[in-house]
């Protein structure tokens, strides 16, 4: 997390500068922009899951990883409250917020409408460029075949379903995917660590391309309704092992692939890394007084 930080922090930000470093470079910065920073790192840290479901996070803490005052970090727990990642109980503490399973099916189901219907549409649109694009996007995905590639990983599968989109002329409906899928994200970063689960998924987009390719249009949106429908079966092997990170929040839950049962609490300690701290140093990051 230091590290991302320390690049965004050691851009122009336009502001007056406030110190030099050792090289005599002027570093800028803003506090309204270092709390927009420290949110965008929490927040990648709890979608990824390096920051886990319940874990508690100290403001002091991260503030002292990052070498600023409280202020931004409140800022953007705050934030992070408003998106609901990060719980906040005054004289408690604030705690990383379990994954909501309410949100996770209504964000299936969103995608599952939005982009079989892409599908759908892509077949009459689709031109030998963009199958190329679609080939080159597997390609991407099946080189990153391994956990320690899994950011990449990622970034491919995510490539894939917005190429779609883009290819049936729908391709700014993808920021409203991305909006919506912040818990079902969650729970996909989590299942890599089930077995063989990054073979799954490859296998699965590979199936959709295909019949896209083929112009299957039936064969590829079923293939898509498949792809779309597996976090159900994620989310039911995971919480044989992790039940505590996932919360219901009301009666109204899907029945069969999609039932969940009520999870119990406990904290973690969010942990400050000195690292991070030192990284952040060096690439002109300092306290933010107040």
């Amino acid at each position: 997390m230091g590290r991302r930080l320390a690049r965004i922090v050691n851009t122009d930000l336009k502001a007056e500068p406030v110190e030099s470093n050792a090289a005599g470079r002027s570093i800028f910065f803003r506090r309204n922009t270092l709390g927009a920073q420290v949110h965008a790192a929490l927040r990648n840290d709890i979608i990824a899951g390096r920051l886990a479901p319940r874990a508690m996070l100290s403001e002091q803490e991260i503030a002292a990883g990052f070498r600023i005052s409280r202020t931004p970090v409140r800022e953007a727990m705050i934030k992070l409250a408003e998106e609901g990642l990060v719980e906040i109980f005054p004289q408690y503490g604030s705690f990383v917020a379990p994954i909501k399973l309410r949100e996770v099916f209504d964000s299936q189901f969103a995608r599952e409408a939005l982009e079989c219907a892409a599908v759908d549409k892509a077949i009459d649109r689709l031109d030998e460029l963009q199958e190329q694009q679609l080939k080159a996007v597997i390609g991407r995905q099946r080189a990153s075949l391994d956990l320690s590639q899994r950011e990449a990983f990622f970034r491919a599968d995510d490539d894939m379903h917005m190429l779609i989109l883009s290819i049936a002329g729908h391709g700014t409906a993808w920021q409203f995917v991305e909006t919506a899928k912040v818990q079902m994200d969650r729970v996909r970063h989590l299942a890599i660590s089930i077995v063989r689960k990054q073979a799954a998924i490859l296998n699965e987009h590979e199936a959709v391309v295909d019949r896209l390719l083929a112009r299957d249009r039936s064969g590829a949106v079923d293939a898509m309704r498949t792809h779309l429908r597996a976090i159900f079966s994620s989310i039911e092997m995971l919480r044989c092992k992790k039940n505590d990170y996932f919360v219901e929040e009301d009666s109204a839950l899907p029945t069969g692939d999609q039932r969940a049962a009520m999870p119990s609490r406990q904290s973690r300690k969010y942990v400050k890394s000195k690292t991070r701290a030192r990284e952040v140093n060096q690439q002109g990051g300092q306290r933010d007084d107040v």
